[in-house]
């Protein structure tokens, strides 16, 4: 067919975008989720692959012959680019989970392990709670925008196929993950440190009235406690997190940048 005769040799250049945009689909917040469902991520996928192929430089691999060794290596590192971008922008996200868990663990509250659908892992109320603050963070500052608007700018910078691992921003994550430590340790100081306190006192109790049952007031205190201090820190902490979002963000686009 007519038709067919002049799709067909765009089949090996339209894979290639299709890869780098399926990559973005692996760690990208909410795109990643289990929630949204595989035909949707799928036909989400390939819309974008159609919206962003005219604008991509594939003039090189059109009519190029269909081969899996010579076709195979460009997906790879074209699942890199948009994976990369993906994982820059939901490292934030996971500190923030990790924040939380750290503070469930010391409140008691470690044995109530839920599945978080937005990233696909375990975590506990507290990190449940504090991932939807993210995310819905993550949304006020158009994070998908950014991210899809960054996706579409790679095609500007680096033709498909023109990417190597050597362009994969190593650095740039390293120190994202540090700086997702860091935030997740600065999320849960408060909850920690008066917990601490609270360990302290009571057992200070303890050794001094040794007939007070230290055990059956002293699980509940700690976890009112705990939540006192969280709700009385909310703020500051949703603004740490916004902050590192954005910083996030900015590192994704800077990576983009200097491509």
């Amino acid at each position: 067919m007519p038709l067919i005769e002049a799709i067909l040799p765009h089949a090996p250049a339209f894979v290639v975008v299709l890869a780098r945009v399926g990559g973005l689909f692996i760690f990208t917040p909410l795109l990643s989720s289990a929630s949204v469902p595989l035909r949707v991520r799928a036909l989400l996928v390939v819309i974008l692959a159609l919206a962003l192929y005219p604008i991509s430089n594939t003039e090189h691999l059109i009519g190029q012959p269909i081969e899996f060794w010579s076709v195979a290596p460009l997906i790879a590192t074209e699942m890199v680019v948009g994976a990369s971008l993906g994982l820059l922008a939901s490292i934030p996200l996971m500190s923030v989970q990790l924040g939380g868990l750290l503070m469930g663990q010391q409140m008691g509250l470690g044995l109530a392990q839920i599945v978080n659908p937005g990233i696909d892992i375990e975590g506990d109320n507290i990190g449940q709670m504090l991932f939807i603050i993210a995310i819905a963070t993550f949304f006020m500052m158009d994070g998908l925008t950014i991210i899809f608007d960054s996706l579409a700018q790679t095609f500007m910078y680096v033709e498909p196929g023109g990417f190597v691992f050597s362009d994969a921003p190593l650095d740039l994550l390293v120190g994202l993950i540090a700086s997702g430590f860091e935030l997740a340790f600065r999320i849960a100081m408060p909850v920690l440190a008066i917990i601490f306190v609270e360990t302290l006192i009571l057992g200070f109790l303890m050794k001094t009235v040794p007939t007070l049952n230290i055990m059956s007031f002293g699980f509940p205190i700690k976890i009112v406690i705990g939540l006192a201090t969280l709700i009385g820190s909310i703020y500051f902490i949703s603004e740490a997190i916004g902050f590192e979002i954005e910083a996030g963000l900015q590192v994704a686009q800077d990576w983009v940048w200097s491509l």
